[in-house]
């Protein structure tokens, strides 16, 4: 994680997503671009009162030096990161892809706003374009996130063969946190015989301590079984593998907005296994 990416709108939203792209830019001696991709609108949202009267001109400029700004209190306030801040004019989504694409960044870190009350979509719906969109991993940070570390981290796996893959990736980022890993399986109808024979198979080739593997048996859904063991244990991230479609979605769809409403304090690590570089 070299390259890190993460896109402001001067939002408290997305300022909270900065310090977690920091601390995890301190442990990987990363160097983080701050992304502003202005828009005239959003601009005078977020700081209305500076912005009457003012050319279009003036507000790129203005935007600029607020961002440029956070850069270098980036730089100040953490030691073996590198910031720098690079603002565009159009469209986010597109914007990041070519973004992405032209730099080779490793991960994306952006705020998310929680559930949306009035569509019913968990973490608003610009994150959920840019999970679908973008090529490289994805953190996506809550509003009412708050910064403690990584100690605790859940994968939640569902016995597919890329979770060995994936497994490993959380490994490697668990063992510069020193956390601990527990690969959840929610278990609404599989036999505790499958289950089994999945955790040998991953047992075999995974070489890492702090890693427990939980099959916790549930009557309702999916979502709702992962948020009661992340609350139980008190954990610090769920990761998930965007690779697995039908997974991934079903996390999303509109019944667990309403399960997951009350909680928007954890971040969701999205990996994605085939991305390269080109």
């Amino acid at each position: 994680m070299n390259k890190i990416i993460c896109p402001v709108d001067f939002s408290a939203t997305s300022l909270n997503a900065i310090e977690y792209a920091a601390e995890i830019g301190v442990k990987f001696h990363s160097h983080i671009t701050l992304l502003h991709v202005f828009t005239e609108q959003d601009f005078n949202k977020i700081v209305e009162e500076e912005t009457v009267g003012k050319s279009f001109k003036e507000l790129t400029a203005m935007a600029s030096k607020k961002l440029k700004r956070l850069a270098d209190q980036v730089n100040e306030n953490y030691k073996d990161v590198t910031c720098s801040s690079q603002l565009e004019l159009g469209d986010l989504y597109g914007k990041l892809k070519d973004i992405i694409s032209e730099n080779h960044f490793d991960l994306l870190v952006m705020g998310t706003t929680g559930v949306s009350k009035v569509s019913g979509v968990f973490f608003g719906s610009n994150t959920q374009e840019v999970i679908r969109e973008v090529k490289i991993p994805v953190l996506c940070v809550p509003q009412e996130a708050s910064f403690k570390g990584f100690n605790k981290i859940v994968y939640a796996s569902d016995f597919m063969k890329q979770d060995k893959v994936a497994i490993q990736e959380v490994i490697s980022f668990a063992t510069t946190f020193n956390a601990r890993i527990s690969v959840l399986h929610i278990n609404l109808s599989d036999s505790d015989k499958e289950y089994n024979a999945f955790v040998e198979d991953l047992k075999s080739f995974i070489q890492y301590s702090k890693i427990n593997f939980v099959n916790k048996k549930f009557k309702d859904d999916i979502g709702l079984g992962i948020q009661e063991y992340m609350d139980e244990e008190n954990s610090d991230m769920l990761v998930v593998f965007r690779k697995h479609r039908s997974f991934v979605e079903s996390i999303f769809h509109k019944s667990l907005t309403k399960t997951l409403s009350y909680s928007t304090d954890k971040p969701l690590f999205v990996l994605k296994l085939d991305y390269h570089h080109e």
